[in-house]
């Protein structure tokens, strides 16, 4: 949707959003010195005691989560024009600071798949007459709409299966954990049109201005449809299902198509370009619990 997969084995690449990235695109922006390294390298911990008559302790690598396997980066393409004049900063920075402090785990603890997550938000936004956010506000956001109980974390009491297309989920669950000590599988960063156009261009995405798109451990929430919302569907809960979009993303996840005229539109169909008969819905579950899914496209 907006634009546009720990101890995992098999989240996905790019949101819908391109290639997977095993590393941070050529015009990734630099972090803020309040920020650290997004592709944390395992370091060891422990030193040889000195004494001779001692063993040396054996390294140990600092816990990290395990890479997954990732579709390709990408993002949601082919809307209309969009209107630029319309008070949203289009360039902060291109630095990134991330919140601090974090939760604990949010979904069962029978859920297979431990996911950690970090929060960043781009440094020198002008907000002018925008409502203005902070990246404990943000943090909160993103956290409210992770444990959303339609959300990702209802897996755990539904495991989820998929196998069309370029997609293969089998059972799968999940369980969240925002962090701020850089061991994490993703991070998702609030920016702005224009960094945002930047670096999903340097992994081949065109976001043209409004969308969001994820590249391997990084999500990128466009500011402009964070801040304006989606035409056309008022009431509906556009922070989480953007959120949850790109996170479907990540968790292996390709694009769907609207199952159905009447029905409801699967987190993962591009409902901000089309909902193509579809009802708005930012959730990956129904209230009966049931996995809103459609036919797989390409994303």
């Amino acid at each position: 949707m907006l634009l546009a997969a720990v101890l995992l084995t098999g989240v996905a690449g790019m949101s819908g959003c391109g290639k997977s990235a095993e590393s941070a695109p050529p015009g990734d922006v630099a972090e803020a010195p309040a920020s650290t390294d997004p592709f944390p390298v395992a370091e060891l911990e422990g030193e040889d005691s000195g004494l001779a008559a001692a063993p040396s302790p054996t390294p140990s690598k600092k816990p990290s989560p395990k890479p997954i396997s990732t579709v390709k980066a990408g993002g949601d393409t082919g809307g209309g024009k969009v209107n630029t004049n319309d008070g949203v900063p289009n360039l902060g920075s291109g630095t990134f600071t991330k919140a601090a402090g974090g939760t604990g785990v949010v979904g069962s603890a029978d859920a297979a798949t431990l996911v950690k997550y970090q929060v960043e938000m781009e440094n020198g936004i002008t907000w002018g007459a925008n409502p203005v956010w902070t990246t404990d506000s943000l943090a909160d956001e993103v956290d409210r709409a992770i444990a959303s109980p339609l959300g990702w974390t209802m897996s755990a009491a539904h495991p989820v299966t998929y196998n069309l297309g370029q997609t293969h989920i089998n059972g799968a669950s999940w369980k969240f954990q925002r962090v701020s000590d850089g061991n994490y599988n993703v991070v998702l960063r609030l920016a702005t049109p224009g960094t945002v156009d930047k670096l999903c261009k340097a992994v081949g995405v065109t976001t043209q201005g409004i969308y969001s798109c994820r590249y391997g451990k990084t999500i990128l929430l466009n500011l402009r449809r964070w801040l304006k919302g989606i035409d056309g569907q008022a009431g509906v809960d556009f922070h989480a299902e953007t959120v949850l979009h790109e996170m479907g993303h990540f968790l292996g996840f390709d694009h769907m198509k609207c199952p159905g005229s009447g029905q409801l539109a699967p987190v993962m169909q591009t409902q901000t370009i089309a909902l193509n008969g579809c009802k708005p819905n930012a959730f990956p579950f129904a209230e009966d619990g049931t996995f809103v899914q459609g036919p797989w496209a390409s994303s």
